[in-house]
């Protein structure tokens, strides 16, 4: 669909689901870019919140809310979207939400190993590069369709989502932020050269294609589609659909805590849903060492949508060690379950 508003885009998203729930179109795989840049906040978030306006509407950055949930995420013109919307029936047959978004991910994965990368999915909903995140995902469902949707960075501008999305990483210091750069890479970095978008996008037609065993077919919306649309895009046009706040905004602050231990300073910054009651994101930074390095990443992933409660936090680490070899000298695992409480109990 090319490069469009951020609300023609977050409206062509509820247009297609609605459309295949109703069986009116057949499953479809959508490529999206926007044009300006936008910042995406997810379903259940509060916008005020989660973007930096005095910066957006300087640098003339649109902000529109998606259908899916989840975190804010920043589009530029250089990320490529990716869609699968499609009846539940036709999916391959999954056990649970994490073997779904596995699933989902495959075509993708194959696509950035075409192209030259050693990608991988990592639980419970990215594709990263030797522990950086590359693609970040997410879906929704309408009826008996669903709509999983994904963000490719293609040569991504890092320092302007750092300045337009009000996340963890925006509060700390330089030497932090250093480290919060090192969990994000995109194509350009990888190769060295950003390949022709046409290239990238039939790279995921193949991809999508050996994960669903189909075969695409390129076309235009049809003719019902832009008749929902002219109905639907003003709807998401409006302030009362960006807006759309779901709960105070204390209740999405971001809550720091820091900690010195015999391995050295720790840095703790989350983000919390007190409306379901679980953990948004988290960010574990500082001087320590981690062996490998990347241990660090992979539980900050598997802290993602865990309960808040002590006992959900303490069995998501304990576990986490268990079942991975991670060294983090001078550091257990009981002073990182101590100091996500402290954050939490903030």
């Amino acid at each position: 669909t090319g490069r469009s508003t951020a609300a023609k885009n977050m409206a062509l998203d509820d247009v297609i689901l609605r459309c295949r729930a109703n069986e009116l179109i057949p499953n479809t795989i959508r490529f999206l870019q926007f044009d300006p840049p936008a910042v995406l906040v997810g379903y259940h978030q509060d916008t005020e919140h989660e973007v930096r306006f005095d910066y957006v509407r300087k640098k003339r950055i649109d902000v529109n809310r998606r259908v899916t949930g989840g975190g804010a995420i920043y589009f530029d013109k250089k990320t490529l979207g990716w869609e699968v919307i499609a009846s539940k029936k036709s999916i391959p047959h999954h056990r649970g939400i994490e073997e779904l978004f596995r699933l989902m991910c495959e075509g993708a994965v194959y696509a950035l190993t075409t192209l030259g990368i050693r990608a991988a999915f990592r639980p419970k909903n990215d594709i990263e590069v030797n522990g950086r995140k590359i693609s970040g995902t997410g879906g929704v469902e309408w009826a008996d369709a669903l709509l999983f949707q994904g963000t490719l960075l293609v040569n991504f501008d890092l320092e302007t989502m750092i300045r337009a999305l009000r996340i963890p990483i925006v509060k700390l210091k330089d030497k932090e932020l250093k480290s919060a750069k090192e969990r994000v890479t995109c194509i350009k970095w990888e190769l060295d050269y950003e390949p022709g978008l046409g290239t990238i996008k039939e790279a995921l037609k193949r991809g999508f294609e050996r994960t669903f065993n189909v075969e695409l077919v390129k076309g235009p919306l049809i003719s019902v589609e832009k008749k929902v649309l002219r109905e639907t895009l003003p709807a998401f046009q409006s302030d009362e659909w960006i807006f759309l706040d779901r709960r105070s905004l204390t209740e999405s602050a971001v809550l720091q805590t820091v900690n010195k231990r015999p391995g050295g300073l720790i840095r703790v910054s989350l983000a919390l849903d007190k409306h379901k009651s679980c953990i948004k994101s988290v960010l574990i930074t500082g001087d320590f060492f981690a062996f490998p390095s990347r241990a660090i990443l992979d539980l900050e992933a598997a802290l993602k949508f865990t309960p808040s409660d002590r006992n959900s936090i303490h069995f998501t680490i304990q576990d986490f060690f268990a079942t991975h070899e991670v060294q983090l000298p001078g550091i257990s695992p009981e002073d990182l379950v101590n100091m996500i409480i402290e954050a939490v109990d903030k």
